[in-house]
């Protein structure tokens, strides 16, 4: 499925305040932690580093569960209530997520599934993605290929971008899974299901397209273990090339 809805009594609900927290404790492309563990660039400089000098440059937050905000902020009754009436069973919200696009910076995301990544069995799980920032045509909006969450899982490779380290093999054909363009005003949401084939292009304004995500999944949706690891052991070989 792919659905979008715009709740007008979520505006302003949380989203402020979660600029504060993510902003002032995040990393590049990394998680909430010890910014001495963070992978060191080629210009020797580690992640915390860099952000310190350019923190508007900030892409991706994950495991943030850690902050007491967004622990109770993925629990909001809100959320799971969204995820069961689309999934159709008992659900869970979790792994909240926080994207940036910097303005005029080259952060394309790759087209992919996030089941790839996830490994859920069933499919049965999503992501509410919210809007922060306006997303427009020109600043590198979500583009979801309808329909194509019936494909199953399909090959990837990988993409050598940190932070989405899997890229499709081939794109659905679009005449038969047409591209969404999903423009949002802050406050909107979007939700697509785990096997979606999405992407989106670099900012290309003067001004951050910024965006947090809930995952969801269904109660009888188990992660393949051994999928899982094998995905894990990708990443860590992507960040020990680009260290």
């Amino acid at each position: 499925f792919f659905t979008q809805k715009t709740l007008p009594g979520l505006r302003g609900e949380g989203t402020g305040s979660g600029r504060g927290h993510a902003q002032g404790r995040g990393s590049e492309s990394g998680s909430l932690g010890d910014p001495n563990r963070l992978p060191r660039g080629p210009d020797h400089l580690s992640l915390a580093e860099r952000l310190k000098s350019r923190p508007e440059t900030l892409k991706q937050l994950q495991h943030m569960t850690g902050d007491p905000f967004f622990r109770d902020y993925v629990s909001h009754p809100t959320w799971k209530g969204l995820a069961e009436d689309l999934l159709g069973e008992e659900a869970w919200c979790e792994s909240p997520l926080w994207f940036n696009k910097p303005p005029q910076t080259e952060h394309p995301t790759p087209p992919h599934q996030d089941n790839f990544y996830q490994c859920y069995e069933p499919p049965e799980a999503m992501r509410i993605t919210i809007a922060m920032d306006a997303s427009t045509p020109n600043n590198g909006p979500l583009i979801c290929q309808k329909g194509s969450h019936l494909l199953g899982v399909l090959p990837h490779k990988p993409s050598e971008i940190l932070g989405f380290s899997q890229v499709l093999i081939e794109v659905p054909d679009k005449t038969k899974y047409p591209d969404v363009e999903v423009c949002m005003e802050p406050g909107d949401i979007c939700l697509h299901a785990t096997n979606t084939v999405h992407y989106s292009q670099p900012n290309k304004t003067d001004r951050a397209r910024r965006q947090l995500a809930i995952e969801c999944h269904s109660t009888r949706a188990k992660q393949n273990q051994q999928l899982l690891a094998q995905r894990h052991e990708v990443v860590k070989q992507l960040h020990r090339r680009t260290s």
